[in-house]
């Protein structure tokens, strides 16, 4: 499989990252991927939530939802 690299990254890091990915296995790519968007979302909550301290929990998750796909 080839991969894009991101443009910040060496050739060697690059190539130390595909073999990573490549251990990983499908499986793991997955688990990967589902581990970083639940970061990335816990991340985006926590910035709404210092924004926004007054907000309810359900009306936190509304916010998420307008902020990530819009109105």
């Amino acid at each position: 499989m080839v991969a894009m690299r991101a443009l910040d990254t060496s050739e060697k890091a690059a190539r130390i990252q595909e073999e990573l990915h490549d251990k990983l296995g499908p499986e793991g790519r997955i688990r990967l991927a589902i581990e970083m968007s639940d970061l990335a979302r816990e991340f985006a909550v926590a910035g709404l939530r210092a924004q926004r301290p007054e907000l309810t929990e359900p009306e936190l998750m509304r916010e998420l939802v307008r902020v990530l796909y819009g109105k």
